[in-house]
């Protein structure tokens, strides 16, 4: 546990378990030095629903969040998007990461109910990749977008990581037409090895996710 209440965890911390059966060749993929991508099973799951439903059920006071380390993160994080400044985006989430944009407004487990995104670390390079190729047709030429965070709150959960909420309104402007995507994200926010405070785990809200998909194909 670090001074400011945020939760210290191992670069490569993982809940994932590789069986010995058929998984030679996975294993020497990690062992290799590779970006960890089995760290996604069901115990990563039930933290991100447990993640979802702390900040939905959440009604205890909160901790003052203007101007602290958790706002920074949080408004670092929309600016680096806006900016398509993707390599320090990166930066600021976890080795181990998820980042979710459900498509039921009141969603509850990822496993088995259909979603936006659900991705992971190497999922979301994947996303950064196509974009930068320029071939990408949905996204050619890009959105400008901006995002406005407002009610932001933050409280400490019972292990030790830090969660926050915040309002969204995401504008996006592609080819002479502006759109708007309201809602709300959760976060869980720990420190990697280095003592920074980055994010584990994002979900995103839309008030519209049930609705005909636009174009999704910018970063939410």
């Amino acid at each position: 546990m670090n001074g400011s209440g945020v939760r210290n965890v191992p670069e490569k911390e993982s809940t994932a378990r590789v069986s010995a059966t058929g998984s030679d060749r996975a294993a020497a993929i990690v062992d290799a030095g590779a970006e960890p991508v089995l760290y996604v099973n069901d115990v990563r799951y039930l933290r991100l629903s447990a993640l979802l439903h702390d900040a939905r059920a959440h009604r205890e006071p909160t901790e003052p969040a203007t101007g602290d380390e958790v706002t920074r993160l949080l408004f670092d994080e929309s600016r680096m998007l806006d900016e398509c400044r993707y390599d320090e985006w990166m930066d600021l989430f976890a080795s181990e990461c998820i980042y979710w944009v459900p498509s039921r407004f009141e969603p509850t487990d990822p496993r088995v109910e259909t979603s936006i995104y659900l991705d992971d670390r190497r999922r979301l390079g994947d996303r950064v990749a196509a974009i930068r190729t320029g071939a990408l047709h949905a996204q050619n030429p890009r959105s400008r977008t901006r995002r406005m965070l407002s009610n932001i709150e933050r409280w400490a959960a019972a292990d030790g990581s830090v969660r926050a909420r915040a309002n969204i309104v995401i504008w996006e402007h592609r080819r002479a037409v502006t759109r708007s995507y309201p809602g709300w994200q959760a976060y869980e926010i720990v420190r990697d090895a280095q003592g920074r405070a980055v994010v584990a785990s994002k979900i995103v809200c839309l008030l519209d996710c049930d609705a005909p998909l636009g174009n999704y194909a910018f970063i939410l």
